[in-house]
């Protein structure tokens, strides 16, 4: 959502166990799964924390975070702590905006410069809801900023 502040949104449906959650403690992470974690993930999604301990259910393994009271998941392999900063109701769903406080990669999963995610490595999850499809992410097309440079003809 934004750079400065490091800011992500989230939508979360007003009737979930997480929303409550969040809205108690100002704090919530974002977990990145590898696409090889689908099925684990739709159960999560599936059931409701009231419930069951989804953490055993699955085999994932929650990590203390090291800014926010809430944990990040082990298995995945990018992970972001955040702080409340606003919310806004759209529908049955909530969408809370959070500044990155501190995010986490697997060391694997950074690219030769040391400086940069390697984005092919995190082999990220990506959701269509609209098909209600898990799928990967895909190949790399180009970079930003740059990539539509050479349709400028001014430059």
């Amino acid at each position: 959502m934004s750079s400065t502040p490091p800011t992500v949104a989230i939508s979360v449906r007003n009737t979930r166990h997480s929303l409550e959650l969040i809205r108690d403690s100002g704090e919530f992470t974002v977990n990145i799964p590898s696409a090889e974690s689908f099925k684990e993930v739709d159960y999560c999604g599936l059931v409701s924390g009231r419930n069951v301990n989804k953490f055993e259910d699955v085999g994932f393994s929650p990590l203390e975070s090291a800014a926010v009271a809430p944990p990040i998941i082990e298995e995945c392999p990018y992970n972001m702590e955040c702080t409340v900063t606003g919310e806004l109701e759209l529908g049955e769903w909530v969408m809370m905006l959070g500044q990155i406080v501190e995010t986490h990669i697997d060391e694997d999963k950074v690219g030769g410069s040391g400086q940069s995610i390697d984005m092919t490595k995190v082999n990220p999850l990506v959701y269509c809801a609209t098909i209600r499809e898990y799928r990967e992410l895909g190949r790399k097309l180009g970079n930003g900023f740059s990539a539509g440079k050479e349709l400028d003809k001014k430059r």
